[in-house]
């Protein structure tokens, strides 16, 4: 596998910091991965790694405005989220051909069905971790004195005030899902996202779909939906 660090232009003027993980024997298929909030394009890379190394090009980028990740900025919308994903889906079609997929973990999840929903050209889509009814759940989790929402490590919206404002956007986004194929994965030990709460985003949405559940907390979701993801693409692309 060969792995380069790109800089993508976005529309919002920062450049969106990349990896792009380009297999040895690529399948023609291309995936566009995005983070959780707080975190960084690191989180993912065990997902990353392993599905480059079964023939998918995947570009993992860096969201704006997250102190870990390397594409600096200021994260004041959700708009700056999928323009950010959107930037690299069009980096990845420039590179690699149009079969592209969006996938995500947590915000990055919910990233990735807006793009999917605002490009009919992306193939379909892969959410990790994230659900339905989000703001009213983090309003609970805020009143725990032991839950630490991580709004240090962004620069611009905290994670209640991003949810609050990605949520109607995400509700929109979905019936335009229908007709491409959408993987739900639900984390059972996620104390962050519920079970529940993916399960209702998995009845909500369109058909083609298909949900998963993996023995995962919420920060290692991504890795440990690997092989989820794996089959679910296999049964799209066999070889």
């Amino acid at each position: 596998m060969k792995l380069e660090l790109l800089r993508v232009p976005s529309e919002t003027g920062a450049g969106i910091a990349v990896l792009d993980y380009e297999p040895r024997r690529p399948r023609g298929v291309s995936l566009v991965v995005g983070h959780g909030y707080s975190s960084s394009k690191h989180n993912l890379d065990f997902l990353c790694n392993f599905l480059a190394s079964h023939g998918f090009n995947v570009l993992s980028l860096d969201f704006p405005g997250h102190k870990l990740g390397a594409s600096g900025g200021r994260l004041d919308s959700p708009h700056d989220l999928t323009a950010a994903m959107s930037a690299v889906v069009r980096e990845a079609r420039t590179r690699y051909g149009d079969e592209v997929y969006a996938v995500g973990h947590s915000m990055g999840a919910t990233t990735a069905l807006r793009a999917c929903a605002g490009d009919p050209e992306i193939r379909g889509a892969v959410s990790i971790a994230t659900g339905y009814g989000r703001p009213g759940a983090l309003k609970n989790l805020a009143g725990a004195l032991t839950v630490d929402l991580r709004s240090a490590y962004v620069v611009g919206l905290s994670l209640p005030e991003l949810v609050e404002r990605s949520e109607p956007l995400l509700e929109e986004a979905l019936p335009k899902l229908a007709g491409r194929p959408v993987l739900y994965v639900a984390a059972s030990r996620d104390l962050m996202v519920s079970k529940a709460s993916a399960e209702e985003l998995f009845e909500r949405a369109p058909e083609p779909k298909t949900l998963a559940t993996i023995d995962s907390d919420h920060t290692l979701a991504g890795e440990n939906a690997r092989s989820a993801v794996l089959g679910w693409l296999n049964g799209l692309h066999p070889r």
